[in-house]
């Protein structure tokens, strides 16, 4: 098994891509921490990646907290001994129109999907330095090389962790970490639901209608499963990867070749 006895910490791991990501690294071998700001979702994501097994750990936990970021990152290498992987699915999208776009909103977005995943990068970081090893892949989007007017935030924000990821990669190769991003193409479930609906009200356009339209406009024809993408997850992960860091590794389907 690729991930055998990885200490693997998954944060937003409560549902959607971040679930599917500790399941497939569960499946691999690897000893999965699920944190999430739903303490209930996340336990319900680790009673399915480890069923009966007895070890793993589900936390609560707001990454826009740098304070409950290290203390999650503590409690981690307090009880496994170490930190090995970590996966940061945490992220959040809202849908504004430019013109009407408000401080506290801008901040809400950048709070989490660029302060937030750079302190949980940092926390995992020094928890990997003493061991000489670590892996850490941060969720990106295609948003942060396209034109997306409604979630304009969303896509500089993951522009942000694109930027910061690569940084982060040239500044800890010395001590054996690699640093990655992937960027998944439009995905089913999860928040990109929550986006196709939020986008529907702001457009006033039929909800059915929108997927349909925004999936017709795919390369392949299809939205990716988030399965598939916790492949590319686990082969980042992996010491198959050992050589790869500060790579953006897109996973889009062709989405960026429009």
């Amino acid at each position: 098994m690729k991930l055998s006895k990885r200490i693997t910490l998954i944060v937003g791991g409560g549902n959607g891509l971040g679930r599917a990501v500790a399941l497939a690294c569960a499946q691999q071998g690897a000893t999965v921490i699920v944190a999430d700001l739903n303490l209930a979702a996340a336990k319900e994501t680790l009673a399915l990646a480890a069923p009966g097994k007895g070890h793993g750990l589900a936390l609560a936990l707001d990454i826009a907290q740098p304070a409950a970021v290290k203390a999650a990152v503590q409690a981690v290498v307090e009880q496994f001994g170490r930190l090995d992987i970590l996966v940061n699915c945490a992220a959040i999208c809202l849908v504004d129109p430019l013109h009407e776009l408000t401080p506290e909103r801008f901040d809400r977005v950048f709070s989490i999907n660029a302060r937030g995943a750079f302190f949980v990068m940092q926390a995992a970081a020094q928890a990997m330095m003493p061991n000489k090893f670590g892996r850490i892949i941060t969720i990106s989007t295609p948003a942060s090389k396209l034109s997306v007017p409604l979630f304009a935030t969303y896509g500089a924000s993951k522009a942000a962790v694109d930027s910061l990821s690569k940084s982060a990669a040239l500044a800890w190769a010395p001590h054996g970490i690699t640093v990655n991003t992937i960027a998944p193409g439009r995905m089913t479930g999860g928040m990109v639901d929550a986006l196709d609906r939020d986008l529907a009200k702001v457009t006033g356009q039929n909800l059915d209608e929108l997927i349909a339209s925004r999936t017709k406009t795919l390369p392949m024809g299809r939205r990716v499963e988030p399965s598939e993408v916790a492949q590319a997850v686990i082969w980042l992960a992996s010491d198959e990867a050992a050589y790869v860091t500060g790579e953006r590794f897109n996973f889009t389907g062709g989405q960026e070749l429009q």
